[in-house]
């Protein structure tokens, strides 16, 4: 890799920007400072990244200002195997329609990242929902949908994406094509690129029309209604069997199965809240209703 100038580093880090960063050589661990809080995004440590002085990076995105949670980019990771290629080519195509540069990575595997780049902060909500409506209209899954979260938890820091071009990486992976030809960008043209082509908030939230036209119609269940009286298929199975091995997955296909069955967001939530209490995986925590509520979303997204 030839040599990245210290306004290059800059731009990259401004680009990721995040709340902290992620150890991910080996696995996914927080990157702490020798103070033991979690790490910023700082020019310092993408410095590290790059060059492989330190470990590869993930960036966990949200950050909070004046109450607001907010990002610095978007993404979506598409790791479905052969199709993964296509999903990213044709969401890439609706962006750019849509007067909106994205750019394609290869992931860690066969996989494939798709990242927008902001020019200010945006909402972390209205990003997210932005970029769950995009992938609706051109049919491309939204569990991996990046920010995962819209707010946190104290203490909790969300799901973090590993960054493109560590220093340490097998050949042509953790790369970004070349949206105007063949092959890949080198790191340098990369940041170049992507600094200038930065896309305005105001074209990610002329995608909102598309989330809000794409919402699964959802039906509220009567208010006597009663298991007994009519879950179906795998809900129904699942609340007459608790014998699981895996309560999130378990849990999150009880709401699919719910959804698909014509159950509103909110009923979903209460009888996933009520199997719960059954289950005993969040039952005990604070952050239970959250932690539900965002299942329970993730379910919501896939059901279209």
């Amino acid at each position: 890799m030839g040599r990245i100038t210290k306004t290059n580093q800059k731009r990259f880090a401004t680009l990721h920007g995040g709340g902290h960063l992620a150890n991910v050589s080996n696995g996914v661990t927080p990157l702490l400072e020798e103070s033991g809080d979690y790490a910023p995004v700082t020019e310092e440590h993408i410095s590290q990244h790059l060059t492989g002085e330190g470990p590869a990076l993930g960036v966990y995105p949200l950050w909070k200002k004046s109450g607001v949670w907010l990002v610095d980019w978007l993404a979506v990771d598409l790791d479905e195997g052969e199709t993964s290629s296509v999903h990213a080519d044709n969401l890439i195509r609706l962006l750019e329609a849509k007067g909106i540069q994205a750019w394609k990575e290869t992931s860690k595997s066969k996989g494939y990242h798709v990242w927008v780049y902001l020019r200010e902060p945006i909402s972390a909500s209205i990003g997210r929902n932005a970029m769950i409506g995009a992938c609706r209209i051109v049919q491309v899954p939204t569990r991996e949908v990046y920010p995962k979260q819209v707010s946190l938890e104290p203490n909790r820091i969300g799901n973090c994406l590993r960054l493109p071009y560590p220093d340490k990486r097998n050949k042509g992976r953790h790369e970004v094509f070349d949206p105007d030809g063949e092959g890949m960008l080198d790191v340098s043209k990369f940041i170049e690129q992507a600094w200038e082509k930065r896309t305005p908030v105001s074209l990610i939230r002329s995608l909102l029309p598309l989330y809000e036209a794409t919402k699964p119609k959802l039906k509220q269940p009567s208010k006597d209604f009663s298991p007994k009286d009519g879950f179906k298929g795998t809900a129904k199975k699942i609340w007459e069997d608790l014998n699981t091995q895996d309560r999130s997955a378990t849990m999150y296909a009880f709401a699919s199965s719910l959804l698909w069955q014509g159950y509103s967001f909110d009923a979903t939530v209460d009888w996933v809240r009520r199997l719960d209490q059954r289950l005993g995986k969040f039952s005990e925590r604070n952050d239970q209703e959250a932690q539900i509520r965002n299942l329970v979303q993730k379910a919501a997204d896939e059901t279209t």
